[in-house]
């Protein structure tokens, strides 16, 4: 199987990056309820913790959505399809995996929402984020969740053939152990970092650990445009932007070359865009999607 070439991100932005700016904390009401729940009912508590944890993860990279507080933001829940995946996580034995975590926020909200939290894994390619998330949450010892470093281009592009054994989760110490084995993967503000063929090759990997039974569902957000093409980017990056007709094409590509002739007829792919978050370019739009077997 021929894999696309993959441009990997560089370790340090080219451009230096915007200075923190704590006015971009603007919490929506839902946001506020959660980080209550998660962290204190005194919003001056949340706050020192998040500046603290803001600034440390900020230093590892700068990446805008730090910058603009969106590793705190619920932005799983905002794709229509997660009520589904939530409901259907409630009712069986599926597994969620959550690639690029960061601090896990929309995974703890999941399992406050009533989905098994051990049946969700979070992998980030930075520890720091992960160990971040648990200064931030204060839950260390009382966490459910499975999380884990990881590189998604470590994980081998092949497809999940026959039925795969139970997971046990004690017993993942990689990607890789999770070939065949996922109901649901989501990525949130992944994909628009990286060029086409690279978003293409990541495609691949998370088309390999997905489960190869209908239901099963990939869904996430990322910057989109109307019409396909390069993205400006405010840190000197060579960056993507996908619209909703060619992420379908991207996608049936990636299942025909994965699984077969006829494997792109399998799945339904839902896309469209709709506004950016606060906190980054005015011109920005989101792409929020979801790939379904069927």
């Amino acid at each position: 199987m021929s894999d696309p070439k993959i441009t990997y991100e560089l370790p340090t932005p080219p451009i230096a990056a915007p200075l923190l700016d704590r006015s971009l904390w603007k919490p929506n009401g839902v946001e506020l309820d959660f980080l209550h729940s998660a962290i204190s009912e005194d919003d001056e508590v949340i706050k020192q913790r998040l500046f603290k944890v803001q600034e440390k993860s900020y230093q590892d990279y700068p990446y805008p959505c730090i910058r603009a507080f969106h590793f705190v933001s619920l932005m799983m829940r905002e794709n229509s399809i997660y009520k589904d995946v939530l409901e259907r996580g409630k009712a069986g034995d599926a597994y969620l995996l959550d690639l690029g975590c960061m601090m896990g926020t929309d995974l703890r909200n999941l399992v406050r929402d009533g989905y098994p939290g051990d049946k969700l894994i979070g992998c980030d390619l930075r520890d720091n984020y992960i160990k971040a998330g648990y200064e931030l949450y204060e839950d260390a010892t009382t966490c459910p969740i499975k999380f884990m470093t990881g590189d998604m281009f470590s994980i081998v592009p092949s497809p999940s053939t026959g039925t795969p054994g139970p997971l046990d989760l004690a017993s993942v110490k990689e990607l890789n152990d999770l070939h065949g084995q996922l109901s649901f993967i989501y990525t949130g503000a992944l994909f628009h970092l990286f060029d086409e063929s690279t978003q293409k090759a990541i495609a691949l990997r998370l088309a390999s650990l997905w489960k190869r039974v209908p239901g099963a569902v990939v869904f996430g957000r990322h910057q989109g445009r109307k019409v396909e093409g390069q993205i400006a980017d405010h840190m000197g990056r060579l960056r993507y932007a996908h619209s909703p007709s060619s992420w379908e094409r991207m996608w049936k590509e990636v299942l025909e070359q994965l699984e077969g002739d006829g494997a792109g007829d399998k799945i339904r792919v839902k896309a469209q865009l709709g506004d950016a978050p606060g906190g980054v370019p005015s011109d920005a739009t989101m792409l929020y999607w979801s790939v379904e077997r069927i």
